[in-house]
């Protein structure tokens, strides 16, 4: 009788609007090691919190064959914060493996896990019901608040008439459409190749160098964008026969540029879609103005997993250095990730885009990962 009432009130629920996440329980003991050893993740986890309290936490959410309220994603993220903590504290005293033990055998006890299923389209589907990885991060450039002959290209925000806003990059960059009008927010010395890469990643991290000399550091997040698609450049180099497939790497699209100043404005124009940015004090945001948290926060299709906060646990591999050959080499990890962002390139029910942050180590995970690995998501029983 008790199982003929969940399964009408499971209907019930569903019918009625609840989120349902294309997931199955996963019956076995998981090892959860940290990577990062939790560094950056109670930072993760307040920016999530923050966010719940400010918008809210309503409605329902159904993982695998259960339905559960959405409060469950704040209390489980507020467990798994005490549970690392607990950990890190047994870690002065204690040798590090026993207490590692004793926080996996806690997640394994304390949290129903579950994983994504792949639809049939999906790199994963029939592969163990695997995940595609990708990574991005912040770039970082450098700039001034004001034009100068060092810092000559600007850095827009969005126009609030359609028809500027709808100019496409070569236009803007090499035409001066919105020139003088008021949108830029900043000037940088850095390449149109560098802000195309900023337009890539959707966000990105500003070294200002003032006119009196002090210094300040601001963020640039995604403010919108123009009606034109994205389209990578690496597919006009490659198809125009610039670059071969194999030799088309971020590096050696700038190299081809940089080498051929006349060829810029017409691979350029490949890419008619332009990004916009605010300024920000804080880390570039994803979804509901989170601020991402580096080597923490991860994007997902935001059609299928609307709501921002499910605990990841993600296993699969990332670049460790560039050898003496100039080969990435590349080592397994695993690590807790938080679903923060979304973009759209992130499509489907096991594809994920992890967030690395700033610096060149970050630059090459971004553009070396293109990975099957094992995703698991957290819910507090």
């Amino acid at each position: 009788m008790k199982n003929l009432i969940l399964s009408f009130c499971l209907f019930s629920t569903v019918a009625f609007g609840t989120e349902v996440t294309p997931t199955v329980r996963v019956n076995q003991s998981i090892s959860f090691i940290d990577d990062m050893k939790f560094e950056n993740l109670d930072m993760a986890i307040e920016r999530q919190l923050n966010s719940y309290t400010n918008q809210g936490l309503n409605g329902d959410i159904k993982f695998g064959t259960l339905v559960y309220p959405k409060v469950v994603l704040k209390n489980s993220l507020i467990l798994l914060k005490e549970l690392t903590a607990s950990a890190k504290l047994c870690a002065q005293t204690q040798p590090e493996d026993l207490c590692l033990n004793d926080f996996n055998k806690a997640i394994n006890e304390k949290f129903a896990i579950y994983k994504p299923v792949p639809s049939k389209s999906e790199d994963g589907f029939n592969a163990e019901n695997t995940t595609k990885y990708t990574s991005y991060y912040s770039p970082d450039l450098t700039g001034s608040r004001v034009p100068t002959e060092r810092f000559n290209h600007a850095i827009y925000r969005k126009p609030t008439e359609t028809a500027l806003a709808n100019f496409t990059r070569i236009e803007i960059d090499y035409h001066g459409a919105l020139a003088a009008k008021g949108y830029e927010i900043f000037w940088v010395e850095d390449s149109y190749f560098d802000l195309y890469l900023l337009h890539v990643q959707g966000g990105g991290r500003i070294n200002i160098i003032n006119a009196d000399g002090t210094k300040e550091v601001k963020y640039l997040s995604y403010d919108g964008k123009n009606t034109h698609s994205f389209k990578m450049i690496y597919h006009y180099l490659v198809n125009s026969g610039y670059l071969k497939p194999e030799n088309a790497s971020v590096p050696n699209q700038r190299k081809f540029l940089q080498e051929n100043p006349d060829k810029e404005e017409e691979v350029f124009n490949s890419c008619p879609s332009y990004v916009y940015f605010r300024e920000s004090n804080e880390e570039p945001v994803g979804l509901d103005d989170i601020p991402l948290t580096e080597g923490r926060s991860l994007a997902m299709d935001s059609k299928i997993y609307r709501t921002t906060g499910i605990i990841n646990f993600v296993k699969t591999k990332k670049a460790s250095h560039v050898n003496e050959n100039g080969q990435v080499v590349k080592v397994a990890f695993s690590r807790f990730f938080i679903g923060q962002d979304t973009g759209g390139a992130i499509r489907g029910n096991a594809r994920c885009d992890l967030y690395f942050g700033y610096g060149p180590m970050a630059e090459l995970t971004a553009y070396n990962m293109n990975e099957m690995g094992e995703q698991y998501f957290l819910i507090k029983k």
